[in-house]
């Protein structure tokens, strides 16, 4: 009884066994990989983002992931425009030098602006404004 009782589990543990990742959307087999890639080195906005999402999944990734978020930013992307922002507003509040926190308030303002420009809404309108009274504020201090 007990060594059935192991069998049927070890046999319900054996399909999950040697798979590989999950294969939700971010995963990207190789063949997958090498087409998005193509797409992407033709800035197709989309690829680049699947490639974003592709290495951000896998673990030892993150510089072709920084890589993709610059080349999005590069084509206008809005989200990635905001994201960057929101890092760089966020590593500013805890610069440690007055010089390094006006450095990164700059690049936050900048790709605030851009991704305002490109799509006006509150969200947008609303980070710009903040990293602009965090700038004054910096410039008193």
């Amino acid at each position: 009884m007990k060594s059935t009782f192991l069998s049927c589990v070890f046999l319900l543990a054996l399909p999950g066994c040697g798979e590989g990742p999950p294969t939700d959307d971010r995963y990207l087999s190789p063949r997958q990989l090498a087409v998005v890639t193509a797409a992407a080195k033709d800035d197709d906005l989309v690829a680049i983002k699947r490639l974003i999402a592709h290495y951000e999944a896998t673990p030892g990734n993150d510089v072709p992931a920084a890589r993709c978020r610059q080349r999005a930013r590069d084509l206008g992307d809005v989200q990635e425009l905001y994201y960057q922002a929101a890092s760089r507003f966020a590593s500013a509040r805890v610069a440690e030098t007055a010089e390094a926190r006006f450095r990164l308030l700059a690049e936050a303002q900048d790709a605030a602006k851009r991704a305002y420009e490109r799509a006006p809404e509150h969200g947008n309108l609303l980070l710009v404004e903040q990293i602009e009274r965090e700038m004054r504020t910096a410039l008193t201090e």
